[in-house]
Order: C-alpha cells, then structure tokens, then sequence
C-alpha cells in the first residue's frame, strides 16, 4: 500500500522511520529519542550542506521521500520505491514568454479568487516578489513587507526598490527592521529539528514581527520562491564526479566544515545517485532542477515559515507544469532575466534602468551578531560527534568581537572593497564560525533532547 510520495521538487518534505514505520511531514515526529543514534555520515554531509541532502539525516534510521520516490507499507514494513522522474518528458519543449506570463497570470488570479481575505506578499523589491505584486489583479488586497540587508535598512536596495514598487502599484507597503532573529533559536528547532541549519531565524523575526503588525489579521500569503531558478538567474556548472554535489547544494557557504568537525568521508552517500544522474546531468536545465531539489530541505521553510504564524503560503513557482515553462523559454531570452526586464518596463517597474539611491551591502548578520549575544555552543553535549577543538574555534570567534573586528567587519560587508579583500585573501572568519554555529546548534538540540528523554 502506498502511503506517501515524495513531491517533483522535493517540496513537502515526507521523513520516515525505517524502525518503527513512522512518517511524517516534521523530523521531529518520527525521530525516536530515547533510542536515537547519530548517523556519522549523514551528519557529516549535513555539515558540508548545512541541511540533509541525499536522503539521510544525522539521525540512524531516520530518512526522507526524495522527488518521485514511493514510501509504500508491506507486511507491516516500510520500503521506498523509485517512481518515474516526469519532469524529464518535458525538457525538451519549447515556450514562449506569452504562454509563461498566462499561465503565472492564472495560477496567481485562480488562487487569489479561491478565499476572500487579504493577500501578504513579502515583497523585497527583486523580479519574483515585483512580477508577483503585478499579477495580483486586486492590488487593494496586498499588504506588502520588506526588511533590508544593511545596517541602515531602510536605505538598502530591497527595501528602496519595494517602497517604489508600492508607491507605483498603489498596493499597502511597510518596512520590518530586523536584527533579535538569533533568539529564535528553540523556535526552529521546534519547528524544523535536526533537517536544516538555523540560517532561516531571521525570517522567524520577520513573520512574527508582521503577525504583531496585523494584529490577528487573517491573511493568505504569496512567494516568489524559487522563481529565479526558473527565470535564468541560476546557472549551474557541469558535474563531472561525485563531489561536486556540493555545487548542486547551493550553499553561498552557510554551513559548517565536516573535515574540522568530524573527518567522516561521506562519499558513499553521493556515488550511487551521482551514477544514476550522471547522464542527466550534463543538461543545463536538469542540472537547475537538481540544484532546487537539493536544497529544497532549506528552501521549504519559505513557505513553513509564514504557516508557522498563521499565513497559509502558497507560490506558483513550485508548480512543475509553470516552472518547467519558465526553464523551456529560449536560452537567449533568459540570459539576464531579459523576458523579464522587458514585462516590467513595459509595466513602468524596471528600476533597474533608473537611478535609486540605495545601499546593496549585506550585513544583517553581522548586525545581528553586534546586537544580540549568542547563547554559546555546548562543548560537552557536541564533543560525542563533533571535534572539541571545532566548537571552541567557533565559540571564541563569537565571543570575542573586537573593535578592529568591527571596522574589519564594515570593510567585509562594503561590495567593492569585500571583492578586493577576498582577491587578496582576506577570509571572514566570524561569519564562517557564524553559519558553524547556526548548524551545529539544532545538533546540540537534538542530543540535549535525547539525553533528556532518555
């Protein structure tokens, strides 16, 4: 009997317990604590990726659906089946930016006419929230909310950009300054355990600060995400051997280091989905669909998020049927979102061609950092899987923050002048043991969780 499926682009997650023949759309749910043991491989390529890929978890036994995959119930036993992909019957179609306009047009127009209350639309001022916010047929039902990336916020590009696109649209619009979202911590545990790297706090700040806004508001929420993969902003290089899954991950570095943790070769988890996938991959556009599936487990929690507080998400971009036609639209006209660019000047919106001033640094965690004191990771709950001299190495660069660690840190985060330190260089250590931290703390969770359970 099947039980579950495991979604195109890897969306709503399905965890299993190969044990105790649990399933669920939470890890914590079918995690059995007081037995649990940790996967050394799994965890080590959480580590690397700083979410689970590959269909493993840090946690023995604990595993998940990966796209097309069948979790079925025999003799009272779980096994997972591989289904067929369907995306690869459609890449090699063609689409024109009319067809793909329509159909965004009416996913968006079918959903917005399916409830009566207003409409949330994070809207950060780049081409996914912008083309979203025109799309939206009544735009008196938009409230719109931005949070900038700099220390000054309000002067950052998203919400500079935002502000103009309200303003033109005739559409509500406000600024949500952030910088407490390190104190979400138990927050996301709770909500997403031992699945993804606590990289997404910030955006647990942001909904929560908009619940307090709305004041018990009843609003459904629409994303943008994922859209640029689809639109040509991701281009993704070949993959040539195992390892180069990293590159698929995605990661901008948010992460940790398996090799200073923990030394565990995790190779054994790649090389048999790297020989299935091999011959696919050396398609552009697979290797795009890869990329997202792969990072789905972090990705996801754009939409979880917002449920979490009350706005039930949706987002057109993860419908197979209009992300494929979006990856099928001539190369030529993707290069550089010129579809795109092309919609919204036609549509008085591409202030890209204009002159805003703005600030596009990004140094909201450093900013965050500076504002609120990290609760520390702790060394003796960690040092049963992860390297003692590791969580010190992080602890003390969090810890002490000086103040030519402060003008460094200004340097880093000022576009121009951080190029030419990395040209020369300069690493950012702190932010590195930052994304470290925000890694291994939903482990240390998880093994205080157990200890307590047990």
């Amino acid at each position: 009997m099947e039980i579950a499926r495991g979604n195109w682009v890897g969306f709503d997650t399905v965890f299993y317990n190969e044990s105790t023949g649990k399933h669920s759309l939470s890890i914590n749910e079918v995690i059995d604590f007081p037995n649990l043991e940790i996967d050394r491989e799994g965890l080590a390529a959480y580590l690397d990726f700083g979410y689970c890929v590959f269909g493993r978890t840090p946690v023995k036994h604990v595993r998940y659906l990966l796209p097309h995959q069948l979790l079925k119930q025999i003799d009272g036993k779980l096994q997972v089946e591989d289904g067929a992909d369907t995306t690869l019957a459609y890449l090699e179609k063609r689409t024109t930016e009319e067809e793909v306009l329509e159909l965004l047009r009416k996913s968006v127009q079918d959903w917005e006419s399916s409830f009566t209350e207003d409409i949330l639309v994070p809207t950060s001022g780049g081409f996914d929230s912008r083309l979203l916010n025109l799309l939206v047929s009544d735009k008196s039902r938009i409230h719109a909310y931005t949070y900038g990336t700099s220390n000054k916020q309000g002067k950052s590009r998203e919400v500079v950009y935002a502000k103009e696109l309200a303003t033109r649209l005739g559409i509500h619009w406000e600024r949500v300054d952030l910088g407490s979202f390190n104190g979400y911590q138990n927050d996301w545990f709770s909500l997403f355990g031992c699945s993804v790297g606590a990289v997404g706090t910030y955006h647990m700040e942001f909904f929560d600060k908009i619940k307090g806004i709305e004041q018990g508001n009843g609003l459904r929420m629409l994303s943008g995400i994922i859209g640029d993969a689809w639109a040509g902003a991701v281009a993704v290089r070949p993959i040539t051997s195992a390892m180069d899954y990293r590159i698929l991950g995605h990661t901008h570095q948010m992460t940790a280091d398996s090799q200073r943790a923990m030394g565990v070769d995790y190779r054994g988890l790649i090389e048999s989905l790297y020989d299935k996938q091999k011959d696919l991959l050396q398609e552009p556009k697979y290797r795009i669909i890869t990329a997202m599936r792969t990072k789905m487990m972090l990705l996801k929690s754009l939409i979880t998020i917002p449920n979490h507080f009350g706005y039930q998400g949706y987002s057109p971009f993860l419908e197979e049927n209009i992300a494929l036609a979006m990856l099928n639209l001539p190369d030529d006209r993707k290069v550089d979102r010129i579809w795109q660019r092309e919609y919204f000047k036609n549509n008085n919106v591409l202030f890209e061609q204009e002159r805003h001033a703005y600030t596009y640094q990004n140094s909201l965690n450093y900013y965050a950092l500076s504002q609120h004191k990290l609760e520390l990771l702790d060394v003796d709950v960690l040092k049963e899987v992860i390297n003692v001299d590791y969580l010190q190495w992080i602890n003390n660069k969090l810890q002490h923050i000086s103040g030519a660690q402060r003008i460094y840190q200004t340097l880093m985060h000022t576009p121009k002048v951080k190029g030419v330190m990395k040209m020369l260089g300069f690493k950012n250590e702190l932010i590195q043991a930052y994304f470290a931290y925000t890694t291994l703390k939903p482990i240390e969770k998880l093994l205080i969780k157990r200890n307590h359970d047990t």
